[in-house]
């Protein structure tokens, strides 16, 4: 069933033109879409330019850089080579992050004096808890301004806003750093010995090939490119059309969620059809997605005899298979890591001056730096949770645990290409879902509720942009040093833009008036999350049933490991039991379905061949809808601006 269509590129002669063209520009536009996504995202409520594993922040640039930008460019004389349109994809993908996260991060240290009143017990309990660094002072009128908006003749009072602000973007900006660092380590055994496929990578360096005429890619001169284009194109800009009449007859496939109800022993069944989902998915290994839909039929069958049973009451809806999600993610992490040992021995002993085996002029960074960035990065964020609250033991674990979670969500992400996904445990903190009831100190739990503003649903932050942005790195020879000084740079100055744009949009049109979840409705559940949390210390009844379907968990992946290695013949990835039971998967399982049923029909009927031949329809279904959602964005914009249409998400 295994079928790896990874073609690893060589890296190739580049010009010798200089590399500051492309700094600038990725810096530039890296920089600028961080500090304009606030407005998008909180007044204008269309295309959202955060969600998903590949957010349209970079990739809508990226396509305009290509298909508008770039011709013109050519005309003049300046066109950007492949090289440089990888470039700067690399550097915006990875702090493409930043605002989903720090929104409600920002939202989450800004809150606690604003809506503290004596029902919801927050100067009870967590006043004294909370350090006062880590939030904005009782600034009085000067707070309440940021969500009600400035008063006439008042300016934006910033200095309330520095100390927390500066204390938060440190640690967002080590586990940042650390990931790009960590992606540095990794990039060999990933990419070299395992071979992942990287479908975002693929797709980027397919875009940026540039040989066809009047700097147009060569592959727009196939007629399966414009049969995949015109599928998604014509349905959504048709669609648009209903924005102005409600009553116009618009298309639905591949825009609506449609789900279907089988009892109330099952979770819904959603029939979604997603382009970008099928678009990226042709270029993920076809055991990978056999397993993710073969995983989600058995998850969901478990669901239902076990809820029939009653054998996981008091577990949810999912009945403990998100439990048993979180056991099998752990081995999977730990496994990762196990057979990477060797390499990442070598890599420590080469920063040790011990041994110096391997290049590593190719690399984002040498591996000196890259191991020095880490353990700095890594042990920040000890002390800063440790300074948070957190007792010495659970700062370390938890750290450790971060970055091994990280890891192992990248991994699935650079296997799988899912465009929305989702991970069992994307943050240090799951781990501490182990410790023994009533073990946690209260100001341990505190620092955990606090930092669990940082879930950002689930999908790992800077990691798996940064594990792409290192296997993208193969185009670049020795300007990959270029690059990552760049992302580093890039990232920085994306944290600063994002959080100062947040809080200016906050003063000037009232934070209130976003309409926004993460300000009206999630902020605040982390600080109920305190009280209660404290409130039912000893009054924990599913520890053991969690303990138990976390370990059962374990156990099937180990097996599941244990097949996928021994056995040649083994249909099943156990990728696929890792990410099912979440939304963002269960969403996408009927484009994953297609995407394998033609995948497999392709390889029966005409192998590798047929699928390299076929790969210009399903880029062109990518370009088509992007550009189309580009179009609806526009739209929006002149139209409809504050009541805008959100065509893409998932997640």
């Amino acid at each position: 069933m295994s079928v790896q269509t990874t073609d690893i590129q060589e890296p190739q002669p580049l010009t010798q033109r200089s590399p500051w063209w492309a700094i600038a520009l990725a810096v530039l536009i890296t920089v600028s879409i961080n500090a304009i996504i606030p407005y998008t995202h909180h007044y204008m409520h269309t295309i959202s330019l955060v969600e998903g594993m590949i957010p349209m922040g970079i990739f809508m640039p990226f396509l305009v850089l290509i298909f508008i930008v770039n011709p013109v460019l050519r005309a003049l004389g300046y066109a950007l080579q492949p090289w440089e349109l990888i470039f700067i994809f690399a550097v915006g993908y990875v702090s493409m992050s930043i605002n989903e996260l720090l929104g409600r991060v920002l939202a989450t240290y800004a809150v606690m004096h604003y809506m503290a009143t004596p029902e919801n017990l927050w100067e009870e309990y967590v006043f004294g808890l909370v350090q006062p660094y880590l939030v904005v002072e009782d600034a009085k009128d000067q707070l309440a301004w940021f969500y009600e908006g400035l008063p006439r003749n008042a300016t934006i009072p910033w200095a309330i806003w520095i100390r927390p602000t500066f204390w938060w973007l440190s640690f967002i900006a080590a586990l940042g750093l650390g990931s790009v660092a960590l992606a540095t380590i990794l990039r060999r055994q990933w990419v070299e010995q395992e071979r992942l496929p990287f479908p975002f990578a693929q797709v980027a360096e397919e875009l940026a090939e540039t040989a066809g005429p009047k700097g147009f890619p060569e592959y727009m001169k196939q007629p399966l490119f414009w049969a995949g284009f015109s599928i998604p194109a014509v349905i959504v800009l048709w669609y648009i059309i209903g924005y102005f009449d409600p009553s116009f007859p618009v298309i639905t496939i591949g825009i609506q969620n449609y789900t279907i109800s089988l009892g109330r022993y099952v979770p819904f069944l959603h029939g979604r059809l997603n382009f970008l989902i099928i678009g990226f998915a042709y270029f993920t290994d076809l055991q990978v997605l056999f397993s993710i839909w073969v995983f989600w039929i058995l998850t969901w069958l478990q669901i239902g005899m076990t809820n029939r049973l009653g054998l996981a009451e008091g577990l949810g809806e999912f009945a403990g298979t998100r439990q048993q999600a979180l056991g099998g993610f752990i081995v999977f992490c730990l496994w990762g890591l196990w057979i990477a040992r060797t390499h990442i021995k070598a890599v420590f002993q080469q920063a040790f001056h011990q041994t110096k085996n391997m290049d590593d002029q190719n690399e984002l960074m040498s591996y000196r730096t890259a191991v020095a960035t880490f353990l700095a990065c890594a042990l920040f964020a000890m002390f800063w949770l440790f300074k948070g609250g957190m007792t010495p033991f659970w700062a370390v674990l938890v750290t450790v645990f971060w970055f091994v979670f990280y890891t192992g969500f990248a991994k699935i992400v650079a296997m799988t290409g899912l465009v929305f996904l989702e991970s069992p445990s994307s943050l240090g903190t799951g781990i501490m879902g182990f410790a023994p009831p009533d073990s946690l100190s209260p100001n341990t739990i505190a620092m955990r509720q606090q930092v669990g503003s940082m879930y950002q649903n689930g999908k790992s932050f800077t990691m798996p942009a940064a594990a792409h942005a290192a296997r993208l790195s193969i185009n670049l020879g020795n300007r990959a040093r270029v690059l990552g000084l760049t992302i580093a740079f890039a990232f920085v100055f994306s944290l600063i833009a994002a959080a100062a744009s947040t809080i200016y949009l906050g003063y000037t049109d009232g934070a209130f008036n976003f309409g926004s979840y993460m300000f009206r409705v999630a902020a605040p559940r982390y600080y109920d999350g305190i009280v209660s949390s404290i409130r039912d210390i000893g009054k924990e009844t599913h520890y053991g049933l969690r303990m138990a379907f976390t370990a059962f968990g374990a156990l099937t992946m180990g097996i599941l490991t244990l097949c996928q290695y021994r056995f040649t013949w083994w249909p099943l990835h156990p990728i696929g039991f890792t990410v099912v039971t979440f939304y963002s998967a269960r969403t996408a399982i009927l484009s994953v379905f297609l995407t394998w049923l033609i995948k497999f029909i392709i390889f029966r009927l005409g192998g590798i061949a047929l699928y390299r031949r076929a790969k210009p329809f399903f880029i062109g279904m990518i370009v088509g809808y992007t550009l189309s959602l580009i179009v609806s964005m526009g739209v929006d914009l002149i139209w409809f601006p504050g009541q805008g249409h959100n065509l893409y998400w998932g997640d």
